[in-house]
């Protein structure tokens, strides 16, 4: 009788437009090899306070829904349809594309600026659904290929501590708070806390922590998105706890506001300070990203990490779905504790 393999459990953490290239990655590997079963869980952020998500979160008593549509959209088929008509403009012609349109900001409509799946999760945690259950049943609906949680089930607010002019006599510390000012701060983050700073668990998230066999952590914004959710306490205590390979994902160059002045070395130091429990196995770097890659290596080396260095960079500065598939192809093959060339 033969083997059932069993599949392959990854928990992605993050949001926004780095959380949803990882996901799509992570889908693109799984429609590449049939034959080896991958179970995906995105874990995302509840702090968004701008836009869309930042009006509903303060008109409704929900989640920011942004980061949750997202990863939602990422793991959505994207298979147009044949309309069997002509149009005017570039039609609606998939799911993904339905979740993700924006009503024009022009529009003096109170739809004005508001994304279609933001609007259709907050129906569902409106009408009386949880969190993790509106987000069970939009994704039935959408047929999406994993499941998608959020890190808490209540809403978060991060505060910061931004340091001014640090090498002035004039320098000083503030309290900066909300996602949105911290992303955009031309001071220095000190440190990252979240309020409430216990906020009440997804049993859900913790549980396929516990499951996982790689946890995957960015790239995404480092403070605002990456870093919050090991701030929360229950998944702090189950990343720590886990025997799972720990995967960081390193952004591409530095988010012009709260990493400015980052080399590619200081998340790996900023990790170790954040939190030293908490040992990653592996970081995948773009080697055109990083201008002096030994000294990337040594401090890597340093920390106990290894490196798998791949092309993952896409235009700009953001990862590629399909190269970042091949990275994670080579992560899936390889055992905890291995060197990766």
């Amino acid at each position: 009788m033969k083997a059932v393999k069993s599949a392959t459990r990854i928990v992605a953490f993050g949001g926004g437009h780095g959380l949803s290239a990882t996901l799509r990655a992570l889908s693109i590997c799984k429609g590449s090899h049939p034959e080896n079963q991958i179970e995906i869980t995105a874990v995302v952020g509840v702090s968004d306070d701008g836009g869309s998500s930042g009006r509903l979160r303060n008109e409704f008593p929900i989640v920011p829904p942004g980061d949750l549509r997202m990863a939602l959209a990422a793991l959505s088929p994207e298979v147009d349809s044949e309309l069997g008509f002509e149009v005017e403009s570039d039609p609606i012609s998939s799911w993904r594309q339905l979740l993700q349109y924006r009503f024009p900001n022009t529009s003096e409509s109170g739809l004005a600026g508001h994304v279609t799946g933001n609007i259709l999760l907050t129906a569902l945690w409106n009408s009386g659904y949880s969190p993790v259950q509106g987000l069970q049943i939009l994704g039935l609906l959408l047929g999406i290929d994993g499941t998608v949680l959020p890190c808490s089930e209540e809403p978060i607010e991060i505060e910061a501590e931004i340091g001014w002019n640090s090498n002035s006599a004039d320098s000083f510390v503030e309290t900066v708070t909300g996602q949105v000012s911290i992303a955009g701060t031309s001071g220095t983050v000190n440190s990252v806390a979240i309020i409430p700073p216990n906020p009440r668990e997804c049993p859900e998230a913790i549980e396929a922590v516990r499951a996982a066999d790689v946890l995957i952590f960015g790239p995404g914004s480092w403070f605002t998105s990456v870093v919050p959710h090991l701030l929360v306490p229950s998944i702090f205590r189950a990343v720590n706890d886990s025997a799972a390979m720990k995967v960081l994902l390193i952004n591409l160059g530095p988010q012009l506001g709260e990493t400015t002045g980052f080399e590619a070395k200081d998340y790996l130091v900023s990790w170790a300070d954040l939190f030293p429990e908490i040992e990653l196995d592996l970081v995948i770097a773009d080697p055109k990203s990083i201008s002096n890659g030994s000294e990337f290596e040594t401090t890597a080396r340093g920390l106990g990490i290894s490196v798998l260095w791949k092309e993952v960079a896409g235009s700009g500065e953001t990862h590629d779905p399909r190269l970042l598939a091949r990275a994670f192809d080579t992560v899936m093959t390889m055992k905890r504790g291995t060197t990766w060339q």
